[in-house]
């Protein structure tokens, strides 16, 4: 994020509205920083790359990107609706127009009636619904997928490690290349593990998370931690680190598209490319499997940190109970 402060920069000082206060360098290069931290990473990633989208349309039509035309905003919104994408997509690029225009000082394009009630109207037409979950994935195709890996191997060992401790502990992508070894705390029964800042996390509080020892070799997400420390660099850093070609393990951390990828490459591996399986698929088998085995909501709530309830409801749970409590059972076809 390019940062538009300057020693020259002039702000009200808070005590008093008549006079205003010069920025030194060291002011603004710590305002600079504290504006750069607004945003996690991943939000500023996916920001750029809506606004490269937006910016590349414009600039195809002739049209100014910055600041934006409201209703070359809300054509560029029904264009790309019928192009196919998610409603959730045209969110997001919203959200990253507005963005811009508010970090320029300029009046936002997305407030305007015209935009709103394009948006209200693609909605409805839409729907929200994602276009396709990832297959949550079950104990019994985790058991598939890790017994095709070679835990030998450095990346074997990693990827074996990353999967089962994703599964486990219901982390996202992005929460698992994240972690630190000084986020791992062990214990008798298993591992407490913190996770620094999340989704839901923005202000990184810290959440913990328990993981519990395995009750089988194979898919103990414990002992595949331990042997996957046993071949990693020893000293601090990330938990997860990239392995070379030469199968010499590094002290550089994966990133949460590192993670995705092997989960997909391992499921294509064990014969699961027919469905779609991502990196999330962890975290929604882990969910779905604990409904289906029982576990109130309380406590699935509790592990993948959901705030909203509502969402764990419907992306995960009733989906399992549709299919205990469907009469179509009853109807003897």
């Amino acid at each position: 994020m390019t940062s538009h402060l300057s020693p020259s920069v002039s702000v009200p000082d808070r005590a008093s509205t008549l006079a205003p206060v010069q920025l030194t360098a060291s002011d603004a290069a710590r305002l600079a920083a504290a504006i750069d931290a607004e945003l996690a990473e991943s939000t500023r990633t996916s920001y750029a790359s809506a606004w490269r989208q937006w910016h590349t349309w414009c600039r195809r039509r002739g049209i100014a990107a910055l600041p934006a035309d409201p209703a070359a905003l809300a054509a560029y919104l029904a264009e790309r609706a019928e192009s196919g994408i998610c409603f959730a997509t045209l969110d997001g690029a919203c959200s990253a127009i507005a963005h811009r225009h508010h970090q320029e000082g300029l009046p936002d394009p997305t407030a305007n009636v015209v935009v709103r009630r394009v948006r209200r109207g693609l909605r409805r037409i839409m729907g929200t619904a994602p276009r396709r979950q990832a297959h949550p994935l079950t104990v019994d195709e985790v058991d598939q997928l890790v017994s095709t890996i070679d835990p030998a191997t450095a990346i074997g060992a990693r990827d074996r490690a990353v999967i089962l401790l994703g599964y486990a502990s219901a982390m996202r992508p992005g929460e698992l290349s994240a972690l630190d070894l000084a986020d791992m705390i062990t214990k008798p029964s298993g591992v407490l593990v913190t996770v620094r800042r999340s989704k839901t996390d923005q202000d990184g509080e810290g959440q913990l998370v328990g993981v519990a020892r395995g009750q089988h070799r194979q898919t103990d997400p414990i002992r595949a931690l331990d042997d996957w420390l046993a071949v990693r660099p020893a000293g601090p850093g990330a938990l997860f680190t990239r392995v070379y070609r030469s199968g010499a393990a590094t002290t550089e951390r994966i990133g949460p598209r590192a993670v995705s990828r092997l989960v997909q490459a391992r499921a294509n591996e064990a014969g699961f490319d027919g469905l779609p399986v991502t990196g999330h698929s962890l975290r929604a088998g882990h969910a779905t499997t604990a409904a289906a085995n029982g576990a109130p909501i309380d406590r699935i709530a509790a592990q993948t940190r959901h705030r909203d309830l509502g969402t764990l409801l419907n992306h995960y749970i009733r989906p399992v109970e549709a299919l205990v409590t469907t009469t179509s059972r009853n109807l003897g076809l």
